[in-house]
């Protein structure tokens, strides 16, 4: 698979993503199909997917790279290949957790970014950084209000949201959810949610122009 068919895959779920979330938008409320409590969780479970996607995109990505770089860590030690997807299944192996699939390791981008300085050559792809680099933090920061109900995840989304560029009010912030927030409140203009796939797509192609 090539880098752009990398990102082609998903960027065409984040398109579909995007259709469920006019779909959905457009019937809610009194006599339509979805209440607004339906509406929350229905985007609660959109981010998530969105979310898990990009973290396979961004593995997916530095696999191919350290697959094909002829002056990283596979490439550098191997003098050749006894087959064409060999080095593929090297990089894997290198990059997946031992014990893969029973374990994982963790894709989010700032250690993808610290694993491709270790194992690709200098001026890879993840060196300079991504033009919202930032707010795929923040990102992280709802995804893991919605996967993790502990107190530390919940306190960071509220400290998220109080803070710039939501600026949510006492008020505003009391009893919300995290699905709540992603249809009801904006971002730069647009619902949270429709601006956190704005975010992940614009992030793909940074990587991928």
């Amino acid at each position: 698979m090539t880098q752009t068919a990398i990102r082609d895959d998903l960027t065409k779920t984040l398109d579909h993503i995007t259709r469920i979330e006019v779909t959905v938008s457009r019937h809610i409320g009194r006599g339509n199909i979805f209440s607004f409590p339906d509406q929350h969780k229905i985007y609660e479970g959109l981010f998530l997917s969105a979310w898990t996607h990009w973290e396979e995109f961004i593995q997916d990505l530095i696999i191919y790279d350290l697959a094909t770089d002829n002056k990283g860590s596979v490439k550098k030690e191997v003098r050749g290949f006894r087959t064409k997807r060999a080095p593929y299944r090297l990089a894997e192996r290198i990059l997946l957790h031992p014990d893969h699939p029973q374990k994982f390791v963790e894709w989010d981008y700032s250690s993808v970014k610290a694993r491709a300085d270790q194992f690709l050559s200098p001026g890879h792809r993840f060196t300079n950084p991504i033009s919202r680099s930032g707010d795929l933090e923040k990102l992280k920061r709802i995804r893991n209000a919605i996967a993790h109900k502990s107190d530390r995840a919940r306190n960071s989304f509220l400290a998220l949201v109080s803070n710039f560029p939501f600026n949510l009010s006492p008020a505003q912030r009391q009893g919300i959810t995290v699905g709540r927030f992603l249809a009801a409140h904006r971002w730069n203009g647009n619902y949270v949610l429709v601006e956190s796939l704005q975010c992940l797509r614009q992030s793909a192609l940074d990587l991928v122009p």
